[in-house]
């Protein structure tokens, strides 16, 4: 072949494809390419030499390379770039509100779980102490907060602390405390109440059938408005209040059961029951405690002389006067017809002497009216002290009723420590 022909060959097989590259879109290169490389076998024999044909074949490869680069790098190129940015920015965006409702929907999910499982567990609740426990895990990943209190509400109104978080910081698990966290001064039921600020609190009555039997408070770390948070505790309170009356009347039988009818004080059943739980944990944590047992001094005499409804009213009122002279760590029970026993938790020997004086000393200046007749009584009190005076529970009570004993031989309307015996 000549080698203007042999020339032409060459050039055919070097620019062809580029050409073809350069009109066709990028869906066609594999086609020119392999146009371009039949070429070059063509022209393979005339050239005479593979050898001939590697620097030509080399050049039509980068330009090749050459034209795909200008096509995708230019003005086209730039915005297909564009458009395939923003779609892949449309598609993050689709997935990230996916994945948004997702979470969401899981959250109402959980709420809705625990929201029954309050709900049950509540109306099959017999531990009273245990049922509160496992309402305060409820309520702290309900609200995500540990920092709230659930009371019981009485017929009266009075406010009986039933469930707390963890964290006590906003003072709710005190009747006085909520009273303050509404801007209430004093003593009283508490009231619904909203408040913003770091952190905001609100608290909620919780009513079955138009009728008081809870109160729930609460403060949240989130920055929502107080008024949106009590919303939300108000729409949780109307879910749960059936099972919370529910436990109400169940306290109030429970209660009915475990308190003197008459006196308003504990029976003799679980006055024992709490003398034996107090030996234990003096005993473990190696504390004291102070038994007193205080005897009303000639009940009989007022019995016979101004009848049984007289001696019931004595009763009543010596036990509402124990109840308000101790505190609410104490416990007062009734050990046997007119005798009160007085449990006096990690006590000491000197204040007890003068807690049980001042007891007798208001007995005494009580005024029991009978008619026109205004009557006074007095009480005889003895004094013990575990472990001092006794090893366990029945040496306690025993050497409480030994210096009983001794006040009354001594003349009555006097305290007798068990260590003057």
């Amino acid at each position: 072949m000549p080698e203007s022909e042999i020339a032409l060959a060459a050039l055919s097989a070097l620019w062809l494809p580029a050409l073809i590259l350069g009109r066709l879109g990028r869906a066609a290169a594999p086609l020119a390419a392999a146009a371009g490389a039949g070429l070059f076998w063509l022209a393979l024999p005339a050239a005479g030499s593979p050898a001939a044909l590697a620097v030509p074949a080399l050049w039509a490869a980068a330009s090749c390379y050459w034209v795909l680069s200008r096509r995708q790098n230019g003005p086209s190129g730039a915005g297909a770039r564009q458009a395939s940015a923003e779609q892949l920015k449309e598609a993050g965006e689709r997935l990230a509100l996916a994945k948004k409702e997702f979470n969401e929907a899981g959250g109402r999910e959980k709420k809705v779980l625990l929201l029954y499982s309050a709900m049950k567990y509540l109306a099959e609740a017999v531990d009273h102490q245990a049922a509160g426990r496992q309402f305060a895990r409820y309520i702290g990943d309900y609200f995500g907060t540990e920092d709230f209190a659930f009371y019981l509400l009485g017929s009266a109104g009075e406010a009986e602390l039933f469930a707390c978080g963890r964290d006590s910081s906003s003072g709710f698990n005190s009747p006085e405390g909520l009273r303050r966290a509404a801007g209430l001064p004093g003593k009283g039921p508490p009231e619904p109440f909203a408040a913003d600020g770091k952190p905001p609190k609100a608290g909620v009555m919780v009513s079955h059938a138009g009728e008081p039997v809870g109160f729930f408070a609460a403060a949240f770390p989130s920055a929502a408005p107080a008024a949106e948070l009590a919303a939300s505790m108000t729409s949780f309170a109307g879910e749960i209040a059936f099972a919370v009356r529910r436990l109400r009347l169940f306290r109030e039988v429970e209660w009915l059961s475990r308190v003197d009818g008459l006196t308003g004080v504990f029976r003799r059943g679980v006055l024992d029951e709490r003398i034996d739980e107090e030996v234990r944990r003096a005993q473990a944590f190696r504390t004291t405690f102070a038994l007193l047992i205080a005897d009303i001094d000639h009940f009989k005499r007022l019995n016979d002389g101004y009848g049984h409804q007289f001696g019931d009213f004595v009763l009543k009122r010596v036990g509402t006067l124990l109840r308000e002279s101790v505190y609410e760590t104490d416990f007062v029970g009734r050990y046997g017809g007119e005798e009160f026993a007085v449990l006096l938790p990690r006590a000491e020997p000197e204040g007890v002497l003068r807690k049980a004086e001042a007891i007798r000393a208001r007995i005494e200046a009580e005024n029991f009216s009978h008619g026109l007749e205004s009557v006074r009584i007095s009480v005889s009190i003895g004094v013990a002290h575990f472990p001092r005076d006794g090893r366990d529970a029945a040496g306690a009570v025993a050497a409480a009723d030994a210096a009983l004993y001794r006040a009354k031989e001594s003349g009555r309307n006097r305290v007798v420590d068990a260590s003057q015996l």
